[in-house]
């Protein structure tokens, strides 16, 4: 059966920081999604790739498909505190002319920013 893995598992920054995650799978994948939920929210869909190699932005957003099809690298440059909320890729490896392909989900990533208060 397919795997698909995230790392890290979940990570604390502070503002102006950047932020990197993978996605690693077992197997060729056709299609990878990156999605973002904020608590209480559905997720929604931040970049979807589909040739490796290719490089997709959103913003300040970047993500990665490997050569191989089997990972793929999302960046956030200068994170700001909207940015915290969890993110998670999703894979097929099969991709229907005329149906939603069956993604399999990886582990979630929950991203913490904390903002930098300055004092007076």
């Amino acid at each position: 059966a397919q795997q698909l893995n995230q790392s890290p598992q979940s990570m604390s920054i502070q503002e102006g920081e950047d932020v990197s995650m993978n996605c690693n799978s077992s197997s060729m994948l056709n299609l990878l999604l990156w999605y973002k939920q904020d608590a209480g929210e559905g997720p929604i869909l931040l970049i979807k790739l589909l040739k490796g190699g290719e490089l997709a932005r959103n913003g300040k957003l970047t993500a990665q498909f490997g050569g191989t099809k089997k990972d793929s690298l999302l960046n956030i440059s200068a994170s700001e505190p909207k940015d915290a909320g969890t993110y998670f890729c999703a894979g097929s490896t099969v991709l229907p002319k005329h149906l939603q392909p069956a993604l399999k989900l990886a582990m979630s990533t929950p991203v913490t920013v904390l903002s930098q208060f300055l004092l007076s």
